[in-house]
């Protein structure tokens, strides 16, 4: 995968929403007192159940190259989990990271919202 540069995409509305596959190694979560206590105080809890069965995400980067929205895809590109909403956070937005940590495929505009 390609790493991506905020520079190269500064104008190119289309081209700030990128395909990537970090974080979709996640295990299942298991279904202890302890796991299900955890998931209440999380940022996502509706993610938490489903985050292992993302295999790629469709994120979607304000003007600053913070993540703004996104879509986990399982393996046939159906979406599991998608955000953020009134209950989630958002996976990415609850990261400090930049489009300019991110490696992954731009894609346009279309093809995230499709999903």
């Amino acid at each position: 995968m390609a790493r991506l540069n905020a520079n190269m995409l500064c104008g190119m509305d289309a081209m700030r929403f990128i395909r990537t596959k970090l974080a979709t190694d996640c295990p299942e979560p298991g279904d202890g007192f302890f796991a299900k206590l955890l998931r209440r105080a999380s940022a996502n809890p509706d993610y938490e159940p489903h985050l292992h069965q993302v295999s790629e995400w469709l994120i979607e980067f304000d003007d600053d190259g913070h993540p703004g929205r996104e879509v986990g895809l399982d393996e046939a590109g159906r979406p599991v989990v998608a955000g953020p909403d009134e209950k989630n956070y958002g996976f990415w937005l609850d990261t400090n990271m930049k489009l300019d940590d991110f490696e992954g495929e731009s894609i346009s505009r279309e093809a995230f919202e499709e999903k």
